[in-house]
């Protein structure tokens, strides 16, 4: 056995798990301190000492870089390395730190659109104005009908003329009394009635009296929702105010039309501030040809002079280029909805422009949203 000079050579080694000591360390057997390596059955070989020495000594893992560090750990003793710390921001803060920078954005005149990614920013909503002067053969009203079932979103003023107005008797003819009736069951469509004022000229009575025809079509399913008044005064001339705000008036005091009522005046370019004092729902700003159209700050800077919002205001564009793309119809669109609320675009022209659908009915209808 190994002695351990300036000791009892009676102390001997044991390994760990050896019964030859109530502690598990030494023996208290005795031997001659000066004897050499002994051959006993109590005696470990030097060889099998280093051997069980090594064995039982905890092993130091090869040195790793600190990027392993995770993947090593002393035995006994796992070491991790340190997590970094993240930095939490609470929800309201941030939430405030946007808005107070979009309000400081839109007061100094930066528009949302230019700002805010294309997904988040929500087109504003124009409603669509029709004058609709098709005759109702067989099919004919199908389009519309599909139309407003299909954008359930989009509110139709749908304008129905008869003869150039209500017929001389007091209910349209058959042909019409189906296509109106189903007209009045979709609840994004009201049917208002077509009359001439021919820019204020024509007799009062004349106006009063078709008016009071629409109302008469009262019937639960047949009555419609007010009138459209087509070639009003822009001008205050001949008392032309005076003439618009009673024949307004005549609808707004008849009973028989539906509620809420509806008064349309066309005057078809943007009218004096004083010939809108007797308030109409809808004044059409623009009625006419694509290439007469003004640009949009030309129609902002107009409408700023009437006050009102841009639910007041409607325009009916005409004559569009039939090769116009698709493109080139949503910029109509997206420029007429900065000033106004409600739009109709067709690309047909001539005096009986009003009287079918346009080619592209459909496509300008998916383009309003």
């Amino acid at each position: 056995m190994l002695s351990v000079p300036g000791e009892s050579s009676s102390r001997r080694y044991h390994p760990p798990h050896s019964p030859a000591s109530s502690h598990g360390r030494f023996s208290s057997a005795g031997s001659s301190r000066d004897a050499p390596f002994g051959t006993s059955s109590g005696d470990i070989p030097l060889q099998q000492l280093i051997t069980g020495a090594a064995s039982s000594k905890p092993s130091r893992p090869l040195h790793t870089s600190t990027s392993n560090l995770s993947l090593q750990s002393w035995p006994g003793h796992p070491r991790q390395p340190p997590k970094r710390q993240r930095r939490h921001i609470d929800d309201h803060v941030l939430a405030l730190s946007v808005t107070i920078t979009l309000a400081i954005l839109v007061l100094i005149g930066v528009p949302l659109g230019a700002v805010l990614p294309q997904r988040y920013v929500v087109p504003l909503p124009i409603n669509v104005i029709v004058p609709f002067y098709v005759y109702p053969d067989q099919d004919a009203w199908d389009r519309m009908f599909q139309a407003a079932i299909k954008h359930p979103e989009t509110n139709f003023t749908v304008i129905v003329s008869v003869d150039h107005g209500p017929s001389p008797s007091a209910w349209p003819p058959g042909a019409y009394l189906a296509p109106i009736k189903r007209l009045n069951t979709l609840p994004n469509v009201q049917a208002i009635g077509y009359v001439d004022t021919d820019y204020g000229s024509r007799d009062g009575e004349k106006v009063r009296k078709e008016i009071s025809t629409y109302a008469g079509w009262n019937n639960t399913d047949l009555a419609i929702s007010g009138i459209f008044f087509d070639h009003t005064p822009a001008e205050d001339v001949d008392d032309a105010r005076i003439y618009l705000k009673n024949v307004s008036a005549t609808v707004r005091h008849t009973e028989g039309f539906l509620e809420p009522t509806i008064v349309v005046h066309n005057p078809g370019k943007v009218p004096a501030a004083n010939m809108t004092n007797y308030h109409a729902d809808v004044t059409v700003v623009f009625e006419g040809a694509y290439k007469d159209m003004l640009t949009r700050d030309e129609t902002k800077a107009q409408l700023r002079e009437l006050g009102g919002s841009r639910h007041d205001y409607a325009e009916v564009i005409h004559s569009v280029p039939r090769t116009m793309s698709r493109g080139g119809i949503r910029r109509i669109i997206n420029g007429a909805r900065r000033n106004i609320g409600w739009l109709f675009v067709t690309d047909r022209m001539g005096d009986n422009k009003y009287e079918w659908y346009s080619d592209r009915w459909e496509e300008f209808l998916n383009l309003t949203f």
